[in-house]
């Protein structure tokens, strides 16, 4: 249009014809190769810009933790650490209802301290650098549930896990995996006459998909979509936890590229597979 400019490409050459030399000359409009080139250089820009905000969103994240970890443990200390004082100097002037607040107060203390561990722990999740290697993890839920029959030696348990199951991945993050999803079985299956806790291996579209199943309290499949958000507690929930360990769970799985499902019914028990890479 009158008035406007465009970008142009301009080719000449030299022909040679039986006439003699001849010049040939080609115009090519490139205003949409520049337009291209400028959207590209914008989102070059933009995705600098966001980088600098993940550095600076990081160094926010440190500064929280460290925040966390000193500012709000330090009044905690104070407060268990008088508890103790006040039961040992005062104890047997105590009656039970008042000795009662002070365990209480005890053990409240103890239990935020646990909080913030895995406050602090679930934070990290996305930030510890990984060490790919081959990782036995037959004998790490073997491990893990043995750990875990040591607490309550007294429960019925039966462990059927499968042998020989490696993955590449980092092996403390997959002990995580472990603990939570077996620590999970353990917690839900707590009302059963015999527990049933397996960890085996099976096939998701040509891909192994590693599993651990129970026998527990199970869950409505409807509100799947809630076990995997931090601090959820499922209706009719009674287990004791911070509901931040399925939550850890699919953090460490999407990092090592694999994803997690879970499969359920109200009182018939839960399955939780995942994948890696």
């Amino acid at each position: 249009m009158k008035g406007e400019t465009y970008p142009l490409f301009v080719q000449i050459e030299a022909v040679a014809e039986a006439s003699g030399k001849e010049c040939r000359a080609a115009i090519i409009d490139i205003s949409r190769r520049r337009q291209l080139e400028e959207r590209l250089d914008i989102l070059h820009t933009d995705l600098a810009a966001r980088a600098t905000e993940l550095v600076a969103a990081n160094i926010e994240l440190e500064a929280f933790n460290y925040t966390v970890s000193h500012d709000l443990r330090k009044p905690l200390t104070l407060i268990n650490s008088y508890c103790q004082v006040v039961q040992e100097l005062c104890g047997s002037k105590l009656d039970d209802q008042c000795k009662g607040y002070m365990r209480d107060m005890y053990e409240g203390t103890l239990r935020m301290n646990r909080l913030i561990d895995t406050l602090l722990d679930f934070s990290r999740i996305t930030h510890v650098e990984m060490h790919h290697e081959q990782v036995d993890l037959s004998t790490m839920a073997k491990n893990v549930a043995m750990e875990l029959k040591l607490t309550a030696p007294e429960r019925r348990i039966s462990l059927r896990i499968q042998e020989g199951i490696v993955a590449n991945g980092d092996a403390g993050l997959l002990r995580v995996v472990l603990d939570n999803l077996i620590g999970n079985a353990w917690k839900h299956t707590g009302n059963r006459e015999e527990t049933i806790i397996e960890f085996g291996v099976t096939d998701s579209a040509g891909k192994p998909a590693f599993y651990v199943r129970d026998n527990g309290s199970g869950f409505d499949m409807a509100l799947a979509d809630k076990l995997f958000i931090p601090f959820q507690r499922l209706p009719g929930t009674d287990a004791e936890g911070s509901g931040i360990g399925l939550a850890t769970v699919e953090r460490i799985v999407k990092r090592h590229g694999g994803r997690i499902w879970p499969e359920g019914e109200p009182g018939a028990g839960a399955t939780f597979y995942f994948t890696l890479e």
